[in-house]
Parts: structure tokens; C-alpha cells; sequence
């Protein structure tokens, strides 16, 4: 009875909190982030700033989550990510709020989203005032970020481009490992880990689990691809050895 009454309290908080994440994108996007633009000298200042804005949104949408009860969480190596610019994060990605969690952790983050995101009423503000990188066309997408970190931004970018399915191994497509290969700029890994699982592939927020999930958030060691990439070998066989290495590290739990 009492597990019952928790599963259903966790159900309608976990509703409630959802609903304010997308009424709080809707006004950052509508409201605060066009001022934030109007208020800047130019538009790559107006984009960090509205990327620290969702940071720190983000952070917050974290926190409450934990004091409310519908997660816990842990980091570890955090202090990882302290100075990210000009690098590329790349991380697993087991849940659909993967991605709050590492933003929480980055002030200056520019995420590759799916093209999806411009054409949700309550993202889409977010996506354009703050510079994020669709992926729908991969060739452009892969140059944006080249670009973006030779400006040394920070990338935030998952391998295999959608949530893994429960059960199955992870399927590395070419876009982090391009950018990687043609980039040559240092890499920061982050595994994460849920249990319970939740907010998967093809599960709706409503089949929230049994208990309380956990997430554990851990932020691996900065690493030099250089070694891995041969400077004079076709783009596309590059990548595809970088990713075997990408897949090696990521699948460990060390």
C-alpha cells in the first residue's frame, strides 16, 4: 500500500515538474532570451549568455527533481569539466534528461540537438537564441562544430545520436568521430547510469519505475585522440576507428 502511494505521488510530481520544465523553455525562449539578444553587442555574446542561462535553468530543474523525490543522482569528477572550452564531451545516453545533467555541469555548453527540437513550440526559442547545432545533415553539422570549437567553444555531443534501447548495445553513428578526427580537440568522456532505468527509448514519462531511480553521473579523464587518428587515412575510415575506440570507452564502468 505504501510503495502504491509512493509510485502514485512520484507520478503526479514527476507530471508536475515536466510541465513546469516546458513552461519555463517556453518563457526563456519567448520572453527572456529575445531580450537577452536585444540587450547584447552581438550575436555570439547574446548565444553564451542565453547558454549559461540554461545552465543554470538546468541546475536548478536538477536540484528540484532531487528535493521533491522523483530522482537522486551523484557526480563524480565533476571538477573534470571545469574548464571545457574547446573540447568535445561526448557521453552515453541511457534517459531522456541526459543532457540536463551534463549542461548543469558546463556554464558555456553548445549542444548538437535533434532537428526535432526547432519545431517544438516549448524548445524552440532555446534552440535558436542559444546557437545549438542541428544533426539532420551530418556533413554541416560535423563543420559547425569544427568551427565552433576552433572559436574554442565547448561541444556537448552524443555518439549515437538517440537514446540507447534497454538491452542493446550502443550504435556509434559517424558525427562525434568526425568531429573529433577533423578537429584533433581533447576529449572529456561522461558515463551515466541509471537504476531503475527511466525515460527511455520508446517510454513515455508516465511509466516511471518501481522506486525512486538513481543516477550516477561519472566524468571520465580528458583524453588526446591524436594517437588514435592517422593524419593522411580518409575521413570516414578515421572515423569509423575512432568510434570503436569512443565505444570502448564509453561501455566501461570502471
Amino acid at each position: 500500500m505504501l510503495q502504491s502511494l509512493d509510485r502514485l505521488r512520484r507520478l503526479i510530481v514527476t507530471g508536475l515538474s515536466f510541465s513546469a520544465f516546458g513552461v519555463g523553455g517556453l518563457i526563456l525562449g519567448v520572453i527572456v532570451f529575445p531580450l537577452v539578444h536585444l540587450a547584447s553587442s552581438d550575436r555570439g555574446t547574446a548565444e553564451r549568455r542565453c547558454q549559461y542561462l540554461v545552465h543554470r535553468t538546468f541546475r536548478f530543474f536538477i536540484w528540484m527533481l532531487n528535493a521533491l523525490g522523483v530522482l537522486s543522482y551523484e557526480v563524480v569528477g565533476a571538477a573534470r569539466l571545469r574548464d571545457a572550452s574547446a573540447r568535445v564531451v561526448i557521453a552515453n545516453h541511457p534517459s531522456l534528461i541526459d543532457v540536463v545533467f551534463i549542461v548543469a555541469m558546463i556554464p558555456q555548453a553548445l549542444c548538437v540537438v535533434k532537428r526535432a527540437a526547432w519545431s517544438n513550440p516549448f524548445m524552440a526559442g532555446i534552440m535558436s537564441a542559444t546557437g545549438y547545432i542541428p544533426n539532420d545533415d551530418p556533413f554541416q553539422m560535423i563543420d559547425d562544430c569544427v568551427l565552433a570549437l576552433d572559436r574554442g567553444q565547448c561541444i556537448v555531443i552524443f555518439p549515437e545520436g538517440t537514446r540507447t534501447v534497454p538491452g542493446r548495445p550502443m550504435k556509434f553513428k559517424r558525427g562525434a568521430a568526425s568531429v573529433i578526427v577533423k578537429s584533433r580537440s581533447n576529449v572529456i568522456p561522461i558515463i551515466i547510469q541509471c537504476e531503475p532505468t527511466t525515460l527511455t527509448k520508446g517510454n513515455k514519462w508516465y511509466n516511471i519505475p518501481h522506486r525512486k531511480p538513481h543516477f550516477q553521473v561519472m566524468v571520465g579523464d580528458q583524453f588526446d585522440p591524436s594517437p588514435v587518428v592517422d593524419p593522411v587515412e580518409p575521413l570516414t575510415l578515421a572515423s569509423r576507428r575512432m568510434n570503436i575506440h569512443l565505444v570502448g570507452i564509453l561501455s566501461s564502468n570502471d
